[in-house]
């Protein structure tokens, strides 16, 4: 007979590859200009704030998302572990 259940193994393998490739994102430096007045210029570093800020956050949401799964997973091997033992 084959193994059913939760591989809980693969599950946080496959959770923490999605942690491992969100948290490498890194944030986007300020542009420096000397001076300038073009439109198109002036509001790069407002845009690379908000970029920042939205990566800071998509990195918290994954942070918990994964924690929550992987404890689902653990619930899951529990729940699994319980049902294959009960008379």
């Amino acid at each position: 007979m084959a193994n059913i259940g939760t591989d809980y193994g693969a599950w946080t393998g496959l959770t923490s590859t999605v942690s491992t490739s969100v948290s490498g994102i890194s944030d986007m430096a300020e542009l420096t200009f000397s001076a300038t007045t073009m439109t198109p210029f002036t509001s790069f570093n407002d845009e690379i704030k908000s970029f920042n800020t939205a990566i800071s956050s998509l990195k918290t949401f994954t942070t918990t998302d994964v924690t929550r799964m992987n404890q689902a997973a653990e619930n899951k091997v529990t729940d699994d572990k319980n049902q294959a033992n009960a008379k």
